[in-house]
């Protein structure tokens, strides 16, 4: 029998078991990327059914994060019409897609017209039943769109059912955001100095932004060498916009979550908050690489 215990021992401390932050970003990372490669290579199911995935976390992360935390039935209205885009687009038809995005923010535009005009009558802003307020119904007109254009670029850049484009270009797009996010880190960490938007993201600096343009300019030169194509200097370019692009979409949704007093859109990812926070900055560069790609012939890797 212990006859210590009670007589002023001191408890050893309990170890901290808690993952470092960044430690948790990189498990996460290794587990999620090669699930993503291989979506990306095999194409058709495969790649169509990540975004299918994919587009229903960001709706409801949408959701939770301009609605106070709360998922209601404006929520899955805005879900069931981006999986009726996402739907129509895997099989080529984009105009269809553009056109269901289209509607559900013409819902929700209406929505806000008339909510504003029972706020006016009332003096009130209507929350019945869970439904959102004026503003917050404009949020998720929005959305559609913000969510839903990203998606159908990344399908037609990878290619609709019966149409193999390749998963070249969309390896290398998400070679030029992954390395425009380590540049942007590295070189904000290293180098630091004057901070690039300290009222949206205090962490971001324009060393940080050299860096991201500069990582992504290299992987497109990389990408030019690997795939044994000229223009490396032309793809150089294009990547380091991109790469540029890519920290726009990040400060867009940084300014979102600081609108709505809120630090991560959800906890899904350990480390990384979020699927929005993670994909932030690919939903801006994959809309910019299709429209390179429509200006450019169809494909900048061609």
């Amino acid at each position: 029998m212990n006859t210590t215990a009670g007589k002023g021992v001191s408890a050893r401390p309990v170890a901290d078991t808690s993952i470092n932050p960044l430690t948790a970003r990189i498990l996460s990372a290794l587990v999620m990327m090669p699930l993503v490669l291989a979506a990306i290579y095999f194409g058709f199911p495969y790649f169509h059914a990540l975004i299918l995935v994919g587009v229903c976390i960001l709706v409801w992360e949408w959701r939770r994060l301009v609605g106070g935390g709360s998922f209601t039935m404006d929520g899955l209205v805005l879900m069931v019409g981006l999986i009726g885009a996402v739907g129509a687009a895997t099989y080529g038809q984009y105009f269809l897609s553009m056109t269901m995005l289209c509607f559900v923010a013409v819902i929700f535009f209406m929505s806000t017209a008339v909510k504003r005009l029972i706020s006016k009558q009332q003096k009130h802003s209507p929350d019945i039943e869970g439904v959102a307020a004026p503003g917050r119904s404009m949020w998720l007109a929005v959305g559609a769109f913000y969510i839903g254009i990203p998606s159908l670029a990344l399908i037609w850049l990878r290619g609709p059912v019966g149409v193999n484009a390749g998963p070249e270009i969309v390896f290398w797009l998400f070679f030029v955001v992954w390395a425009a996010d380590i540049g942007a880190y590295a070189a904000g960490r290293l180098i630091g100095g004057p901070k690039l938007a300290p009222s949206i993201s205090p962490n971001k600096t324009w060393a940080g932004l050299m860096g991201a343009v500069v990582s992504a300019a290299a992987i497109g030169v990389a990408a030019s060498v690997v795939l044994e194509i000229g223009g490396g200097i032309r793809l150089a370019i294009f990547s380091g916009l991109l790469g540029l692009v890519s920290q726009g979409g990040d400060l867009l949704e940084s300014a979102v979550k600081r609108h709505f007093d809120v630090k991560d859109s959800s906890g899904l990812i350990p480390g990384h908050g979020g699927l929005l926070d993670r994909v932030d900055a690919l939903l801006a560069a994959a809309v910019a690489a299709a429209l390179i790609g429509l200006a450019d012939g169809g494909s900048m890797l061609l």
